[in-house]
């Protein structure tokens, strides 16, 4: 009987091996054809008047790295800045020939921060950085871009924690930019941290989440002093709609295709590809002074008037930045000119049919500043590839 049991076992592990073998060899198999489709539509990019590669840059004594995409040399050079913080999803380099964002009328640059992505895997002992060091990175890497592309200026665009450097850029080097983009942006957090609580108190009590409702009673108002109180917040936070608007049950947006894009970037490491998920942003909230200075921002008193066009982007559900305060700033923020697109079908993370409303707004902007940045042909990426196999 024993060895009967025995060679069951014995069977049964080996059957658990070869499914385990089977499916990370797909996985290997997969992720090197996807690289190579990505490598292969770039090459072509770079031959055909365009540009697609990554490159290493020097920027505050540390190796950082930018992805250049674009359809013609000629465009203007548009900056993204990712949010997190350390996380450099969706805009990083990984978005490289994977997220359809403005390429046909923008030389676009996505950056992969100090503390972030696969900037974070080439120093990742630097993670005791602060908010200076990362806005002297930007101020670097802006007039790095405007020399190598030979411009005086560049448009910015910043999403959610980045939107706090894009501003704080506007504000102090307006002669070096054509116009700023704040998509889900940042105003005044502990605000918006107290607009948060009270909605969550009123979505979970309406949708029967008593034990929520007191945990977050115990916790009280934000702001939190102890670190284990911000964590048990966003452990709550999580259990909600804040950052996704659900739509039939599912949420409205596409995270998995973030993590194929990053999966499949043939930029990154399966290491680097892991910190740029998961490593980089963990360590950058426990360790970095960063956090707390993001914390302590209020755009309110700091930026009151600006010297060059800027447009806002938001879910029309996005409590994580409150649409009411973004909407009380920019009415009183004197600027040349300003704007606010209000999105429907979101929260704090764009769906995926407010992402297309949102690029097609951004270029119809910059086609009228720059009427030779034309629409090109419609090209499948392998983002594109993803969504529609997880649809």
């Amino acid at each position: 009987m024993k060895e009967v049991v025995l060679k069951m076992m014995i069977r049964c592990l080996i059957s658990i091996g070869l499914m385990i073998f089977l499916i990370s060899g797909g996985f290997f198999v997969m992720r090197q054809l996807f690289r190579q489709s990505i490598l292969s539509s770039a090459n072509e990019l770079n031959h055909t008047g365009g540009i697609s590669e990554v490159r290493e840059v020097l920027l505050g004594d540390m190796l950082q790295y930018i992805a250049i995409e674009g359809e013609n040399m000629d465009n203007p050079v548009c900056l993204f800045l990712h949010g997190g913080p350390g996380l450099s999803l969706p805009y990083g380099i990984s978005s490289r020939h994977q997220l359809e964002t403005i390429s046909s009328h923008c030389t676009v640059v996505y950056w992969d921060q100090r503390g972030a992505g696969k900037t974070y895997s080439t120093n990742p002992s630097d993670v005791s950085f602060t908010y200076e060091q990362v806005e002297a990175d930007a101020k670097e890497l802006i007039t790095y871009l405007r020399r190598e592309f030979e411009v005086d200026q560049i448009y910015l665009i910043g999403y959610s924690w980045g939107s706090v450097l894009g501003m704080r850029l506007v504000h102090e080097i307006p002669e070096q930019l054509y116009a700023y983009f704040g998509l889900s942006q940042v105003v005044h957090p502990l605000q918006s941290e107290q607009v948060l609580y009270d909605w969550l108190l009123d979505e979970f009590e309406s949708t029967g989440h008593h034990q929520l409702v007191s945990s977050l009673k115990q916790l009280g108002q934000p702001p939190y002093e102890q670190a284990s109180s911000q964590e048990r917040f966003q452990q709550i936070l999580n259990q909600s709609n804040a950052y996704v608007k659900w739509r039939e049950g599912l949420p409205n947006v596409n995270v998995l295709n973030w993590m194929g894009q990053v999966l499949a970037c043939p930029d990154l490491t399966l290491k680097e590809a892991y910190d740029t998920l998961i490593g980089a942003s963990h360590q950058t909230l426990q360790q970095s002074q960063y956090w707390s200075q993001l914390q302590a921002v209020n755009l309110f008193e700091e930026i009151k008037e600006v010297k060059i066009p800027i447009y806002f982007a938001t879910g029309v559900d996005d409590y994580i930045c409150s649409v009411s305060l973004l909407q009380s700033w920019v009415e009183q923020l004197q600027a040349p000119k300003k704007e606010v697109l209000i999105l429907d079908n979101s929260a704090h993370y764009f769906s995926n049919e407010d992402e297309s409303i949102i690029y097609q707004w951004m270029k119809d902007l910059i086609a009228k500043k720059f009427p030779q940045a034309e629409e090109a042909p419609d090209e499948t990426t392998v983002g594109d590839i993803f969504s529609n196999l997880l649809q």
